[in-house]
């Protein structure tokens, strides 16, 4: 399991316009046009699902990049 490989997968199934080029691992919520809270709540949940894990709701509202996701996940593994 690669979970950095993982953690991008959910980034492009949740954001199907993303291509390789635009993913940057850095960029901001503020940066996807198309990040809203329906986007936010698909992010989460198909990360639970993925590695059977629950975020608490700070850490739902502290996920603001892949990178964020990406170390709080780690984090529950």
């Amino acid at each position: 399991m690669n979970l950095d490989d993982d953690v991008k997968k959910i980034f492009f199934e949740t954001f199907p316009l993303l291509t390789e080029y635009d993913f940057d691992w850095e960029k901001t919520q503020n940066n996807y046009e198309d990040w809203d809270s329906f986007a936010q709540l698909n992010l989460i949940t198909l990360t639970e699902a993925k590695f059977e894990i629950n975020f608490s709701d700070d850490e739902i509202t502290s996920i603001n990049s892949a990178k964020s996701l990406l170390e709080i996940t780690k984090s529950k593994l």
